[in-house]
């Protein structure tokens, strides 16, 4: 490229980059975005990566707060890459793509893994729950007692956390035969999931 300056003639050599930087946007040179999700999802991390080294436990308060909601928004970064929803809630935005929130799918792999474990799909490391003492008869033959936990830590584990979700499911998904089919069952049952598209922890 030439430019003309004082009357003289000077050659400008531009440089090519894979990657451009624009209105905080990373813009690869095949549109894929590809670059500008992954620096999300690095930062995300990093994040993740200090709050566990920062506190020696979390309440369920402040795990909604910091690290849920810090996850929460790189998909909600990534969902306003697209023009034509950008302007759109975030909620809005998922229901559009049909793109369940970051929340919903680890509610969702929190039931998967718990009927691996209690249908003895794993085998190792199994944590112990107490299936069919539960006092409320009602739900399901599967339901699991629920311990009072003195501290938050407890409270937040995976034996814990998952206990109201998995007792509120109806008999015929938590005794689904196969994992397969738990998952289809479980899907239609919570296909109006409160936080399907819309996360607790983004509100």
């Amino acid at each position: 490229m030439k430019e003309k300056g004082n009357g003289e003639e000077h050659e400008i050599v531009l440089e090519e980059h894979d990657v451009e930087k624009d209105l905080g946007v990373y813009v690869d040179n095949d549109l894929s975005f590809k670059e500008h999700v992954s620096r999300s999802t690095a930062k995300a991390n990093k994040v993740v990566g200090i709050i566990r080294r920062t506190f020696d436990f979390l309440t369920e308060d402040l795990l909604h707060k910091t690290l849920c909601s810090d996850v929460e928004d790189v998909q909600r970064r990534a969902t306003k890459l697209l023009a034509s929803i950008r302007d759109k809630p975030y909620p809005e935005r998922l229901a559009t793509l049909k793109l369940p929130s970051l929340e919903f799918r680890r509610k969702r792999g929190d039931m998967i893994d718990l009927w691996k474990y209690i249908h003895g799909v794993y085998d190792t490391d199994r944590p112990h729950f107490d299936i069919g003492n539960s006092r409320d008869t009602r739900g399901n033959s599967l339901k699991i007692y629920k311990h009072r936990c003195r501290l938050n830590l407890r409270s937040n584990s995976f034996s814990h956390r998952v206990i109201n979700d998995w007792n509120g499911l109806p008999e015929s998904v938590v005794t689904a035969p196969t994992v397969n089919c738990f998952k289809n069952r479980l899907d239609k049952y919570w296909e109006n999931h409160p936080s399907l598209y819309n996360p607790q922890c983004a509100s």
